[in-house]
């Protein structure tokens, strides 16, 4: 985790379920940029909107107060959920990296993010 990110909680009944760490990125042409660093959700409580709550709240809150904010992601629940939603425009799509030639065959699988579409959202109000 980026020393510099700052880290939103997300609680239900008094318990930690989730996190999201936001970072400022230095871009060459837009100097007001956030970007998500890392979502995290507890297993457990995955797919029931939590990690959806945290980056809409935090997209909203930054947009508020001047920033441009991005999420780059391969998750394809995060995906799939962006793209349903008004407010997210998809600004980039593509691979994550390729896989190196000692890589072995058994461990190209889909579960691996650069086997995965990677996406990059902008929140549009």
């Amino acid at each position: 985790m980026n020393n510099a990110s700052r880290i939103y909680e997300a609680y239900l009944l008094n318990k930690l379920v989730g996190f999201i760490a936001i970072i400022h990125f230095p871009h060459k042409t837009v100097r007001n940029l956030k970007k998500v660093h890392r979502l995290v959700v507890l297993p457990d409580y995955q797919g029931i909107g939590i990690g959806k709550a945290l980056l809409n709240w935090s997209a909203n809150y930054y947009v508020k107060k001047g920033f441009v904010f991005g999420i780059t992601t391969s998750h394809p629940a995060i995906n799939k959920s962006l793209s349903l939603d008004n407010n997210w425009k998809m600004i980039r799509m593509g691979r994550m990296g390729r896989i190196g030639s000692n890589t072995k065959k058994t461990q190209l699988n889909n579960t691996m993010s650069s086997m995965r579409e990677t996406c990059s959202w902008k929140y549009v109000v």
